[in-house]
């Protein structure tokens, strides 16, 4: 293990994913069912890809796929493997922050690779980018090809890791844009409670000059509310130039069973506990497809974008 150094100020892209390809396949977080792990295989192979499952991904250590040493291990055993032209990960869940200190991030910034995945692996896709210097991509895993998805999804991902075009430019007409704006800077971002638990580590992000993209699933209100308010605190928020919220999957108020009738649950709902807690200026939008609805647009960490909000939804350019 090395130690961490910051060089998110100059990220680089890695090289594209070439047409037939290798991808290796890691689960850094829960373990897959064997299902998923055939019909994530299928997918890839259906589109031209060859694909390899690192052994790792049929651990069990209770909910995790292996113990932390072999997840790490797993990692570096793809960026290490000249044949692999880019890593997937297989599922996310919980774990992936135990992995952050036992990578060797000398030796992955020597072997840059499109590296993918979302949710849970958010604190891997802002420790390799951080720490190594190049874009990482939050974009779909095993789990997304093993359920019901939209095929934007895909078009987005291999049009995204894939592309030498020096622009990508992607329209959202389904995002809701509560501040029009537009805005020009770096892309970062990831799931919320990640990006609050990377606050204060040798891993951590910064919210100066980027466009903020959030995320979460499986979440109440209150504690939204509270890790917002924290990031705020925190000044996360100084210095963003626009906000893209995804769409909120599963999110209940928390106090159900202690609600009287005609009472508001929490008090506040999900857009203007958002509001509260994000600088009053910045063009700001909800639902955009980047959480854990069938449609998730690939987003590359580290590279500059363009992005404008407006009654049209989103659109946003992606430059390399």
């Amino acid at each position: 293990m090395t130690s961490p150094k910051n060089a998110q100020s100059s990220l680089v892209y890695p090289p594209p994913l070439k047409a037939g390809g290798t991808i290796g396949i890691v689960s850094p977080a829960r373990w897959s069912k064997p299902d998923w792990l055939v019909k994530g295989k299928a997918f890839l192979e259906a589109r031209g890809y060859q694909v390899v499952i690192h052994a790792q991904n049929y651990l069990k250590d209770g909910q995790l796929a292996g113990h932390d040493a072999a997840r790490a291990e797993a990692i570096m055993d793809m960026f290490a493997d000249a044949t692999i032209d880019a890593i997937f990960c297989a599922r996310g869940g919980t774990g992936s922050m135990r992995l952050l200190d036992k990578l060797d991030y000398r030796f992955i910034k020597q072997n840059p690779k499109p590296f993918v995945g979302f949710s849970d692996i958010t604190a891997l896709l802002q420790a390799i980018s951080a720490q190594c210097g190049f874009v990482t991509f939050h974009g779909p895993m095993f789990w997304n090809f093993a359920h019901d998805y939209d095929e934007r999804m895909s078009e987005d991902l291999f049009q995204i890791i894939g592309t030498k075009n020096a622009r990508v430019n992607l329209k959202f007409p389904e995002a809701e844009t509560v501040r029009a704006g537009t805005a020009k800077a770096r892309i970062t971002g990831g799931n919320l409670a990640l990006l609050q638990s990377l606050v204060g580590t040798p891993y951590d992000w910064s919210g100066k000059d980027v466009i903020l993209f959030i995320e979460d699933v499986d979440e109440v209100l209150y504690r939204l509310d509270r890790e917002l308010n924290h990031l705020r605190l925190a000044g996360k928020f100084e210095g963003v130039r626009a906000v893209i919220v995804g769409e909120m999957v599963d999110i209940g108020d928390g106090e159900t069973g202690f609600m009287r009738a005609g009472e508001q649950p929490y008090g506040s709902d999900l857009k203007q506990i958002f509001v509260r807690h994000l600088p009053p200026e910045v063009p700001i939008c909800f639902n955009f497809p980047c959480g854990h609805g069938r449609y998730l647009t690939t987003l590359p960490i580290g590279s500059c974008g363009e992005l404008t909000l407006s009654d049209n939804g989103a659109e946003l350019t992606i430059i390399r």
